[in-house]
């Protein structure tokens, strides 16, 4: 969901190692690497702890070659050992830090579906590994790699209408307005995956489904603006629009991409609602700060289905009174630590009319499977939680240390069910001072007083929740 010129802690991160893990489990072997020099040169045997074949490459296999190959938008490529070894000297920084992997998520809360972040002995593993000298191992001593994910077959491919060159720098948001699949009744959107076109370049997308009552409105925008596509922040609506961000009936979030992605399909038995004639807006995140910015046509992929046992859908939660104009959410310029909250049942406007897209009603238990949050640029952090009606509380996302630049959508790793008489609870903090202020064009932006806003220097406190009726 996630602009004229933006600096962010997430491009300066970009340039160190994305290093993950695929087990809870550090493992580890003591082999003999191969001889090391000492001061007066001549060769002796060091017994290392870990080695590149034994330990390290199934971990960078998992997590860091996602990211890190070539021309991806990952600064350099982490394939084999040669090229891990020639960086190794400064990845423990952004390991120590725990900058890298990018994993929002504060431990404690939940348990989510492709967690990147790493154990403390996985961390102490890989620190070891670099402090070591990244010894390389006995080739014949490699363990295993992880498998391959099966193939992905879509059902229908869509793509942007034109190649797009990112104009402003380093961070660059553009919406392009694309035909959905040709359709001759109501279909279901039941898995996502996006091809982009140069990954050296695309950070994030998003993707909405608009109705074709809506399509319109969204055309308009689009023909509002003299280049290909039209500028957006924050959602698919274009960024002269003052009206609340474009996700309720008629236009819908239907996926995300971030790189290390892979294609995840809804919750069995559930889908997406399509429908004949609709358009889907791609919401592009362009970074160049590692690369030079060079023409994309991104496209992506949808498997469907003509039926479903349930509907499901995205369903944004927040204060639709901040929206609106009628409670204010100041943050005022200056201040270090400003906080607002909200907490309410679905069992009321806006959300029991948002529901009916789900064919939910106030008496129906709900079962959530993704979550994910949204600020700007001036958050430090947020939490959504449910309080049981019953009394006590299930956390379903804290992020205690927010980068605008590193959101993300959190699969569950089992579902939470929200239950009649159950309320959500959503908090948010900014810091508003004059330390935390972006860089815009070169200069760092005065402190000034903010509320809520699809604009760049506006904030949002908004949570997103994937909801399908309990079966």
């Amino acid at each position: 969901m996630l602009r004229h010129s933006i600096s962010t802690p997430a491009t300066l991160a970009l340039g160190l190692c994305l290093l993950g893990a695929c087990t809870d489990d550090a493992g580890g072997s003591a082999t003999t690497a191969p001889e090391a020099t000492d001061e007066s040169g001549t060769g002796t045997a060091a017994e290392s702890t870990y080695t590149w074949h034994a330990d390290i490459a199934p971990i960078v296999a998992e997590k860091c070659a996602n990211c890190h190959v070539e021309d991806d938008i990952a600064p350099f490529p982490l394939t084999s050992y040669a090229e891990a070894a020639a960086v190794a000297s400064i990845l423990a920084p952004a390991i120590e830090a725990q900058a890298m992997p990018p994993w929002p998520p504060s431990s404690g809360c939940n348990e989510y579906s492709h967690d990147r972040s790493l154990s403390d002995a996985q961390r102490e593993m890989l620190l070891t590994w670099i402090d070591e000298d990244a010894p390389e191992g006995d080739p014949s001593e490699a363990a295993p790699l992880p498998e391959p994910p099966e193939p992905w077959v879509a059902d229908a491919m869509i793509e942007m209408p034109v190649a797009y060159t990112p104009t402003q720098e380093p961070d660059d948001y553009r919406c392009f307005l694309v035909d959905g699949p040709e359709l001759e009744d109501t279909s279901f959107v039941t898995g996502f995956e996006v091809y982009p076109g140069e990954r050296s370049i695309v950070h994030h997308v998003i993707a909405f489904v608009v109705d074709p009552e809506n399509v319109a409105d969204f055309e308009a925008y689009d023909e509002a603006d003299p280049g290909p596509g039209y500028g957006c922040f924050g959602g698919p609506k274009g960024d002269t629009d003052d009206s609340p961000p474009g996700m309720g009936p008629g236009v819908r979030w239907v996926g995300s991409w971030a790189p290390g992605s892979v294609p995840v399909p809804v919750p069995e038995g559930t889908g997406m609602r399509l429908e004949p004639g609709s358009k889907i807006v791609f919401q592009m995140h362009y970074n160049t700060s590692s690369a030079t910015p060079i023409a994309d046509r991104t496209s992506m992929g949808l498997t469907l289905t003509d039926s479903v046992e349930r509907r499901g859908m995205v369903l944004p939660f927040t204060n639709f009174a901040w929206i609106l104009g009628l409670e204010s959410m100041s943050i005022p310029a200056g201040e270090s630590s400003v906080e607002h909250g909200f907490v309410a049942a679905l069992d009321e406007l806006p959300y029991t009319a948002l529901l009916q897209e789900i064919g939910a009603g106030p008496d129906d238990t709900l079962s959530i499977t993704d979550v994910g949050l949204h600020m700007h640029l001036l958050g430090r952090k947020t939490k959504l939680s449910i309080q049981r009606e019953g009394g006590g509380e299930t956390c379903l996302l804290d992020i205690d240390d927010w980068d605008f630049g590193w959101q993300g959508d959190f699969s569950l790793r089992e579902p939470v069910s929200f239950e009649p008489g159950d309320k959500l609870s959503l908090s948010c903090e900014w810091d508003n001072s004059e330390s935390n202020q972006p860089v815009i064009d070169g200069q760092i932006a005065d402190p000034h007083d903010v509320g809520w806003g699809d604009g760049s220097f506006d904030e949002m406190c908004l949570s997103i929740l994937y909801v399908s009726k309990q079966p």
